[in-house]
């Protein structure tokens, strides 16, 4: 019945046969056109297990304040010059730039600025000094705390820094004020810079660097706006004298850079695989027609490409850099069908013998890209329904297209080498077991053997770095600026979420004051420690009020003025302090005319998508982290950011995702090709490919240095499916004795999939190279099992005389 239609089919199209190759060309050209337009992204999270604690960690990095930073590394070269030279660069540099594309530029803080600021914002003491500091301050207020604060200030007075010491003795005289200065001093440590200011711009210790700091509306994951603001920048850049180099340090950078590497990667790919499949065809084909084998698999993906677009919207980077992976694996539908055509002697015939293993074979190979569906990971959806797609077209080409304008000629070398080797091997294939069927399978499970040892020091890499494969120069540029102006590691984030500022610093300082307990006052980096929520600030100026108006005030004026004359202080000589004791007592929202206040509100508040994130730090050390998660698990809402746990999480992500898939593979498989070949033997034979593969992944990788990461283990999938098709046609080939050069065509096919996956090692992208070594070593030793394992296994295991029990009918 199934044979009917499929001829039927075969038939009408062999009858209008042109019509359909002009439709198909219309399509291919249309679709070529198409790619112009086709929405290409490079969002790592399409790659990335749906965990919902990985997304938010990934977009929480990706959507902060700093992500969209951009920073400027000035460095002086010359040592005839010096740093005065440094900073008019910087001068000039900064007043070259301007909006759209950089809306602030902050090269540094005027020193007299940053005296001033400090001062604006100890007048808001009322609002930040709680109970336990006023206890303090009360235990000051007595004759020997008021002598020895007096006497220490009219030491300062005589020290060589008291023009900037001499504002904050005059705001502060007995230094109740000390602990808001020395949160402020914890919070700018916290952030790992070594900076200095001199003449008011940032300079490095060693007196050679000075660092600009860029505002930007443009996104980091803004493809075209990220290459935009990074040609505006070197274009600038440009005018630095020939003394001066300077580095750019963008995340934008890395946008730029991965797109630009992966396009690189993907040109030179193609260029390399068109080469070698031309050498191919030159030195094995030997027919102009065996062009249109090659051209099938290019047309596949094509219209794929165009059909994948149109439905998902948008495609991955990464998946259509496995365009030439799966070329190399659709490419062997046109080969057999054209082995089959050339050495058979009826084409109707032939076709009929390899149909059914060729559909057998698209249908494993399917069921494996097809289990990804079970996956949560979007990028896999993709690579799933791209590769059915470009499958199932090119298996419709190869089938119902190509056996039309496959000429038969009298005389053919590739045809007479099939004939003479292929057919001989197949003869080979009943003979009486042999000495040397009994040492290939030895070997064979020697192999096995040594790989699974060798699997034991296999490592699984889940770092989010190897996903970027940006330029080494851009790489060396933040190792510089690392060790040049950063004196930590990055630290966690715990985050709290508020649909406005006070619901989130109310939340803040319940976290902060038990944070404090558990990590340390110097180990917690909070917003809190410096503004509190509103409400808190009202409760302070209350209590600071009723403490100094219950005669507090009046006492420490008269003892100042008992013990200040001693060291020659004026009568006003404080009264900065005295007159700004209830300056600042109307509590605002925020005091957004203090600058230092706007950067700490920089560094500490996100407001991203209509909700407020204040964010605190702390050291990225798993004592701290699992300190903080069990905070973090009484306030809802909130949650931590830490790159090592990340790490862990991703790896655990990963690994389940990968034994869901794996699971899924290992049973839809042997299960699937039982079904079709319809007998238990035959299937345990077609499986050996596929266990030969496997074992050469996970025993060769290591040998070589490298790990699996979620990439390759994709790619080891992918080599279940193309290993089963060759035991399926091996197998199926020892059954029924076909002369349709098997073997020739199960060795070209597995060469085409070599040299499409090949080609990936010369990839620069960590990604696509890792898909092409894995895909290499699976297949390189897939293949061999196949055409020298199997026939032995055969002829060892099933008995000639029990070929019409197989379960296959030759009449079928």
């Amino acid at each position: 019945m199934l044979n009917d239609h499929f001829f039927r089919l075969y038939g009408s199209i062999h009858r209008s046969k042109w019509l359909v190759a002009v439709l198909i060309a219309a399509i291919i050209i249309a679709s070529v056109i198409g790619l112009k337009s086709v929405n290409f992204d490079n969002n790592i999270e399409l790659m990335l297990p749906g965990n919902d604690e990985v997304y938010r960690s990934i977009r929480f990095l990706r959507e902060s304040n700093l992500s969209d930073k951009v920073i400027l590394s000035l460095e002086l070269k010359s040592s005839e010059h010096t740093t005065k030279d440094l900073i008019a660069a910087v001068n000039k540099i900064e007043k070259s730039l301007g909006p759209p594309l950089v809306t602030e530029v902050i090269s540094g803080i005027p020193e007299n600025n940053v005296v001033e600021e400090m001062l604006e914002l100890l007048k808001y003491a009322p609002q930040l000094i709680d109970e336990p500091n006023l206890l303090l301050i009360e235990k000051q207020i007595n004759p020997s705390e008021v002598k020895k604060s007096l006497k220490n200030n009219y030491k300062q007075f005589l020290t060589p820094a008291s023009t900037l010491v001499i504002p904050f003795i005059r705001s502060d005289p007995l230094g109740i004020y000390s602990n808001i200065l020395r949160s402020l001093q914890n919070i700018y440590s916290s952030a790992g810079y070594e900076v200095t200011v001199e003449n008011g711009y940032f300079i490095s210790k060693d007196r050679k660097h000075a660092m600009l700091i860029l505002d930007t509306p443009i996104n980091l994951t803004d493809g075209f706006g990220s290459r935009k603001l990074i040609s505006y920048l070197n274009d600038r850049l440009n005018i630095l004298p020939d003394f001066i180099s300077a580095d750019i340090i963008a995340g934008h950078l890395h946008t730029v850079s991965n797109e630009d590497v992966i396009k690189r990667d993907i040109r030179l790919t193609l260029m390399i695989a068109s080469a070698a499949f031309l050498l191919l065809f030159i030195l094995v084909f030997r027919d102009l027609g065996a062009i249109i084998i090659f051209l099938i698999p290019l047309a596949s993906v094509i219209v794929s490409i165009n059909i994948s677009n149109l439905i998902l919207n948008k495609l991955s980077y990464f998946i259509i850099g496995m365009g030439a992976v799966i070329a190399g694996i659709a490419v062997d539908y046109g080969i057999h069908v054209y082995t089959a055509l050339r050495t058979g002697d009826n084409g109707q015939e032939a076709i009929n013998s390899i149909a059914k293993p060729l559909i057998i074979g698209a249908l494993t190979t399917i069921s494996v890209f097809a289990s990804f569906f079970f996956s949560n990971v979007q990028g896999y959806h993709q690579l799933a329904f791209f590769s059915i797609l470009s499958i199932i077209l090119c298996l419709a080409f190869s089938l119902f297209i190509l056996p039309h304008f496959v000429i038969k000629k009298k005389y053919n070398k590739f045809v007479h080498t099939v004939k003479k080797h292929g057919e001989n091997v197949n003869r080979r294939f009943l003979k009486e077991p042999k000495t040397q069927d009994i040492f290939i399978v030895l070997c064979w499970t020697v192999f096995i053997i040594i790989a699974l040892i060798l699997a034991k020091q296999i490592s699984f890499n889940s770092e989010i770095s190897q996903f970027d494969g940006s330029e080494i120069e851009i790489i060396k540029a933040e190792q510089n600026f690392n060790s040049t102006w950063v004196n930590k590691t990055s630290p966690a984030v715990f985050v709290v979420q508020g649909n406005s500022l006070e619901e989130a610093l109310k939340v803040n300082e319940k976290i902060y004051r038990e944070a404090k307990t558990m990590l340390g006052e110097d180990n917690f980096s909070s917003l809190a420690a410096i503004w509190p929520s509103k409400q808190t600030r009202k409760t302070n100026v209350d209590r600071w009020k009723k403490f100094w108006k219950q005669g507090k005030e009046k006492k420490l004026r008269e003892l100042i003025s008992r013990y200040g004359s001693d060291y020659n202080f004026s009568e006003d000589a404080f009264s900065p302090f005295f007159d700004n004791l209830y300056a600042c007592t109307i509590v605002e929202d925020e005091p957004k005319r203090i600058k230092i206040y706007n950067r700490l509100k920089e560094r500490f508040v996100m407001d991203k998508n209509d909700r407020l994130q204040v964010m605190s730090f702390f050291p990225d050390e798993d004592k701290y982290v699992n300190a903080m998660s069990t905070i973090s698990g009484h306030y809802p809402g909130t949650f931590l950011v830490s790159r090592k746990v990340l790490s862990r999480m991703l790896s655990d992500s990963v690994s389940s995702e990968i034994i869901l898939l794996s699971g899924i593979a290992a049973i839809m498989i042997p299960l699937l090709t039982c079904l079709l070949l319809k007998n238990i033997k035959m299937t345990v034979l077609a499986l050996i490919p596929v266990i030969t593969g496997t074992a050469a992944v996970i025993g060769i990788i290591p040998v070589f240095g490298l790990s699996l990461n979620a990439p390759s283990l994709i790619a080891t999938m992918v080599v279940l499916g193309l290993c089963i098709d060759y035991g399926i046609f091996m197998v199926y080939t020892c059954s029924r004795n076909l002369k349709t050069g098997t073997r020739m065509a199960v060795s070209l096919s597995a060469i085409t999939t070599l040299i499409g996956a090949g080609v990936l090692l010369f990839a620069n992208h960590p990604v696509l190279f890792s898909i092409g070594a894995t895909i290499v070593s699976g297949v390189l030793f897939g293949y061999i099992s196949s055409i020298i394992v199997i026939p032995s296994f055969y002829r060892l295991w099933i008995e000639n005389t029990n070929q019409g029990n197989l379960g296959i009918n030759p009449n079928h």
